[in-house]
């Protein structure tokens, strides 16, 4: 029987507990993931690599996390999510210590492609045990209190990781993630001990839940992707390219929509338990439709004060969205929960992979004005797949 359904000889520990300790896993996951990409002109020049070179450290980190995500989440519906979560953390932390160990560029890469193997083993499983382990009415809320933790490693754990990096050394702040995750592997089998009280009951036949049944969710969450980190990407070089905007005040800039993403999504998990998941969704997809006009009017109005407050509300009701998804699959599927969850994280990294690069050809071709114009329109599309049965209602029972 998996671990996700047995009673363990512990006290039953309250969300005061285990929210947090996922919050902080989250965000050692996540700033493993971002740190990267700060790091590449250091790690480039001590292994005497090119730019282009070492730029493939950050695709082995998250093409082996999208591709691993629904099979890891498939080995935890026969072995549980505890003990894939477990793993998990132990293997990145053994992949970190190798990071920093690392003597070249392939044995670095390879360092890189173990870690994402091991990351895909943690998020969807604290994702599916949150779901399991919070009442049906705080689902969302849970999601979105555990997602903050991503959000806010985007935000400043990287930043953060660079400043002490630039102190010490790059390699120092892989080892020291390595230890912190290292020393989650205990604090996490604390914080997941005991038994489940608000876990559905559990259909005798998985078969009953059909992974291709999960398609809507999986192209809305592509398509918010793309919507989103089309627009992201481009950002900071539009800010100087078109702007001629000061360092500063890009960071300023980028530092409102990661204030709104993290605002957003706290906001957006209470918002989906009180409204209804579904409904939530359709909401946060079309005030994005709005939100991004509104950031094409500031745009070329050439107001930087007026755009920094039109992203800061984009990243506000944009990130709502992702807690709400989530509630959405967890509400959808009890047996299939975890490689559903994998799947949408898989959704996610292939979207933002999308968003990038159609981003990248539209601002070449015709500017920001093109880039937020497919946003817009992405996002008004994600809106009407939620016309879908899938999003018909908010409940909480699994799907047919």
């Amino acid at each position: 029987m998996p671990s996700s359904s047995r009673t363990l000889p512990f006290p039953l520990l309250p969300a005061a507990l285990w929210v947090p300790v996922s919050w902080l896993t989250i965000f050692l996951v996540g700033t493993d993931l971002f740190i990267v990409s700060a790091f590449l002109p250091l790690i480039g020049r001590e292994l005497h690599q090119s730019p282009a070179a070492v730029a493939v450290l950050v695709s082995a980190f998250s093409l082996t996390y999208a591709l691993a995500c629904p099979l890891l989440g498939r080995l935890a519906e026969r072995w549980g999510l505890r003990n894939v979560l477990f793993a998990g953390v132990g293997a990145l932390a053994l992949a970190n210590a190798y990071t920093a160990l690392a003597p070249n560029l392939w044995q670095l890469t390879l360092s890189r492609v173990l870690a994402g193997l091991a990351a895909a083993g943690i998020s969807p499983m604290l994702y599916a045990m949150a779901a399991e382990r919070a009442a049906p009415a705080q689902r969302a809320a849970r999601l979105a209190q555990i997602n903050s933790g991503l959000v806010i490693a985007l935000c400043l754990g990287a930043p953060f990781g660079l400043w002490l990096g630039q102190l010490t050394h790059w390699r120092m702040l892989f080892a020291a993630l390595g230890v912190a995750l290292l020393a989650m592997v205990p604090v996490n089998a604390v914080a997941w001990s005991g038994s489940l009280p608000h876990q559905a009951p559990v259909r005798q036949d998985s078969s009953q839940e059909r992974l291709w049944q999960a398609w809507p969710l999986l192209l809305c969450m592509c398509a918010w992707a793309v919507s989103v980190y089309a627009c992201y990407t481009l950002l900071a070089t539009a800010l100087v390219q078109t702007f001629a905007a000061p360092a500063a005040q890009v960071a300023l800039t980028l530092a409102c929509f990661g204030a709104g993403a993290t605002g957003g999504v706290l906001a957006g998990g209470r918002l989906a338990d009180r409204l209804g998941a579904a409904r939530q969704v359709r909401l946060s997809l079309a005030l994005m439709t709005a939100c991004f006009g509104l950031c094409l009017l500031a745009y070329r109005q050439h107001g930087l004060w007026l755009l920094a407050a039109a992203l800061f509300t984009v990243a506000f009701v944009a990130y709502g969205f992702f807690p709400a998804l989530q509630a959405c699959a967890a509400q959808a599927f009890h047996t299939r929960r975890p490689t559903v969850l994998g799947l949408l994280s898989s959704a996610l990294y292939v979207g933002i992979t999308l968003g990038a690069a159609l981003g990248g050809r539209l601002y070449s071709a015709w500017g920001m004005t093109a880039v937020l114009l497919l946003s817009a329109a992405v996002a008004a599309a994600a809106c009407l797949l939620t016309r879908h049965r899938l999003f018909s209602a908010d409940t909480h029972q699994p799907a047919a």
